[in-house]
């Protein structure tokens, strides 16, 4: 039986897609943004999770673990060594607490279901629906196309939200099947793409501008990372690249969100936008918008 492995069930989403939504967090990206939001979707399998302030110190799973990955330490609680983890799962079962646990869960195509069309009267009130994201829903393309499917069948608003890395094929097998696809455009540039997301934006752009020959409602947003991201050159080339497309997409500025940081450092990993701590403030974010429209972006 189909199955794939989901991070998070989101309810009463407002900001991904139009009314009230629910949205499914599918693990596993062929990205791994060195700024990610949810760098625990990047990876596709289960993952150990430590949650600090639920731990009591006791240190029960770190004397029965087989390999001694984990360690108790006055600091941060316990540290991980994903290096040493064979991912057993005997911490999880000792942890009194439940602070360290699997990040994710598997679940069937059956399961994916009920749990979204538990809130469909949410969405025929509020003109919502479902949203796929992740991690990447293009690579998990056999359990995201059977949800769509399915969602769409009960009469369902579907929107993907994707960083659109994947075959043109692929792509467009999620074309009747989506009603909205929120996509991302990071940094126009190849060589500065390759080096902070670990592929090139050829297949990226391209899959862009195959969405926008057709007439399926497309969104593009645009990720503000300090140090990144934010540069005048980097926004005013992804704005005359929107500009080449056969018809004018809507853009979405998103302000950078720094709580990602504790998440990452859960994983073992640096977080790379040091010293970003915040929010852009509003002039900032003004000066953004204004920079588009200068290129002829008027709705941001």
């Amino acid at each position: 039986m189909m199955d794939a492995v989901v991070f998070d069930i989101k309810r009463f989403a407002v900001h991904d897609g139009p009314g009230i939504r629910t949205s499914l967090f599918l693990k596993g990206c062929p990205l791994n943004c060195v700024w990610c939001h949810n760098p625990e979707g990047i990876g596709p399998d289960l993952q150990l999770w430590y949650f600090p302030a639920h731990c009591l110190r006791c240190g029960d799973c770190a004397a029965a673990c087989p390999v001694d990955a984990l360690t108790l330490t006055e600091e941060h609680g316990i540290v991980i060594d994903r290096e040493a983890c064979t991912g057993c799962g005997i911490c999880t079962e000792v942890c009194p607490s439940r602070a360290i646990t699997y990040i994710g869960r598997r679940m069937t195509a059956d399961e994916i279901e009920a749990e979204l069309i538990r809130d469909k009267v949410f969405y025929e009130e509020s003109g919502g629906g479902i949203t796929l994201t992740g991690g990447e829903p293009l690579a998990q393309s056999r359990m995201a196309l059977e949800v769509l499917r399915r969602m769409k069948s009960r009469g369902i608003h579907t929107a993907v939200e994707s960083c659109l890395y994947a075959p043109e094929g692929v792509l467009e097998e999620f074309l009747p099947l989506t009603d909205l696809f929120m996509a991302d455009i990071k940094l126009i540039d190849p060589v500065r793409h390759k080096d902070h997301t670990g592929v090139d934006n050829s297949r990226i752009l391209a899959n862009i501008r195959l969405l926008a020959e057709g007439d399926t409602e497309v969104l593009i947003r645009i990720p503000l990372i300090p140090g990144f991201t934010d540069d005048r050159e980097n926004l005013k080339g992804i704005a005359d690249f929107l500009k080449s497309l056969p018809r004018e997409l809507p853009v979405e500025l998103m302000n950078f969100n720094p709580l990602a940081r504790d998440k990452f450092r859960i994983l073992g990993r640096p977080y790379q936008p040091e010293g970003a701590d915040r929010p852009y403030g509003e002039e900032r974010m003004e000066a953004f918008r204004e920079l588009l429209r200068e290129r002829g972006f008027r709705g941001v």
